[in-house]
């Protein structure tokens, strides 16, 4: 019998978000990832799991898809948190 593995989904999105839409530095990326890590594990419960794991277990407890949530708003508001996202707010450019 053939285990199938899941495609790092949440991972790929997270990092498009991060890198592509959001144009975070890899420090910055890894600070944003850091506060979803200890969010997580902050009852041990995702000790050691995946980042994967991780992702998609904060992606459902901020309950995404039920307030139509994606990645750059998850990273976003980390940012504000982190009172870091000042670099990253873009201009608005009327047409």
């Amino acid at each position: 019998m053939t285990t199938l593995q899941q495609a790092p989904h949440h991972s790929v999105l997270f990092n498009i978000a991060a890198y592509t839409l959001i144009g975070l530095t890899p420090e910055d990326k890894h600070k944003v990832y850091a506060e979803i890590e200890s969010t997580m594990n902050g009852d041990g419960l995702y000790e050691g799991a995946s980042r994967e794991t991780i992702l998609q277990a904060y992606y459902d407890l901020q309950m995404s898809d039920v307030y139509g949530l994606n990645w750059v708003d998850h990273i976003s508001t980390i940012l504000e948190d982190l009172n870091i996202i000042k670099p990253y707010i873009k201009p608005y450019i009327k047409r």
